[in-house]
């Protein structure tokens, strides 16, 4: 939540560039070695078989949508963990995209990128607690995916992997994959026994007191990162939380991605309830300096009850949101700053940088009808559902 003096203010104090938009956009700035561009990209589902391996063609148009945008710092959602996995376990996944996809060029006149420094984190997705639960109420324990942490069929399914061109600080990551929600103070969880919690019908979703004693707030994890870009550390903060839907007449699932967002805001205001998977508590110094990226699930909704991309990031002075990345293709469904196809064109994608950073541009990589840019828009429409968003940022 906000600090007594919060960094938006000391932004508005310092005098902020203001952000520019564009398809692509301009590089403006960036030969400055203290701005860097950071991109959030769901891929959706990204396979292990189609990334070990060449020639995939949801892959090869990722990568050229990636290739187009060339960003510094990119988290790549729904990119499977081969290692939780269990298959192709002598090669990331992440490496093995690098490798095979982001380091060939994808189109006559782009050039591949090269990331020395990734990173796949474990996700609680289809991973089952040690003793079986029935989680999702459908009368039998311990099976995926309704009883896993996260929503998967396997373990790993749905994870995301962090690409970056600068080095990233090893010994400050943090990771928040085993936090319980029930230790969020004020939680959502819909418990069994709360006025408000219908434990029928059958699609009721809720949790025992047992269960809330073990389960998980990150659906797939939250962490953060931290990048050292030509002297300047920044943290990198990436989660990607569960869907607001499917869930019955409890709201457990948008229940639990209001406390998943909520969980970064918290942590960005140095929250002392928190502990890492390593057991140290408290949240980000004050002083540190961070971008938030990631498909949230969660835009500014009329229709969502708990609206938590408003609560916790659009009137949350801890985060940049003066102006948003906007494109030609969402303003043409009626929505600039959608970054996703459905709904009409929903608003989930976010690149959120701390207000004293200066963000010099940023955009939503979504061309128009009338595009002219030889095949974009259909690599777009291939790679994902969802589009690309950057930032750029200067650090100092």
């Amino acid at each position: 939540m906000p600090h007594t003096l919060s960094r938006r203010r000391v932004l508005q104090t310092l005098g902020a560039t203001a952000t520019a938009s564009g398809l692509i956009g301009t590089v403006s700035g960036r030969g400055r070695s203290s701005t860097a561009r950071f991109s959030a990209f769901n891929v959706r589902d990204l396979t292990t078989e189609q990334v070990q391996t060449t020639g995939d063609e949801q892959a090869t148009a990722a990568a050229r949508v990636i290739q187009e945008v060339r960003p510094d710092v990119l988290v790549v959602n729904e990119l499977t963990n081969n290692l939780q996995e269990g298959t192709a376990t002598d090669r990331p996944n992440v490496d093995a995209f690098v490798d095979n996809y982001l380091s060939v060029p994808q189109r006559e006149g782009l050039q591949g990128i090269d990331y020395p420094y990734t990173l796949q984190p474990d996700s609680n997705t289809g991973v089952l607690p040690e003793t079986d639960y029935d989680f999702n109420k459908d009368g039998t324990a311990g099976e995926r995916p309704g009883d896993a942490y996260g929503f998967g069929f396997y373990p790993g399914q749905y994870a995301f992997a962090i690409l970056s061109r600068y080095p990233i600080e090893r010994d400050g990551i943090r990771s928040f994959q085993e936090f319980n929600w029930a230790d969020m103070p004020d939680s959502r969880i819909p418990l069994a026994g709360d006025d408000d919690v219908q434990t029928e019908p059958s699609d009721a979703m809720y949790l025992t007191e047992d269960e809330a004693d073990v389960y998980r707030l990150s659906s797939k994890t939250h962490i953060d990162v931290p990048v050292e870009i030509d002297g300047t550390t920044v943290h990198g903060l990436f989660a990607h939380p569960t869907p607001p839907v499917f869930d019955g007449v409890n709201n457990f699932n948008g229940r639990w991605n209001a406390d998943e967002i909520r969980f970064f805001a918290d942590y960005v205001a140095g929250a002392e309830y928190i502990y890492d998977d390593s057991g140290v508590a408290g949240g980000l110094d004050d002083d540190a300096s961070y971008v938030l990226l990631g498909d949230m699930n969660a835009g500014p909704e009329a229709d969502r009850p708990l609206d938590p991309a408003t609560t916790y990031l659009l009137e949350n002075d801890d985060f940049d949101t003066r102006r948003l990345p906007t494109s030609p293709g969402g303003a043409q469904r009626g929505n600039p700053e959608a970054t996703a196809t459905f709904g009409g064109g929903s608003q989930v994608d976010w690149v959120l940088p701390s207000p004293e950073l200066s963000l010099r541009a940023s955009s939503v990589v979504w061309p128009g009808s009338d595009a002219s840019k030889r095949g974009l828009g259909e690599d777009v429409r291939t790679a994902s559902d969802h589009r690309l968003v950057w930032a750029d940022v200067a650090t100092r």
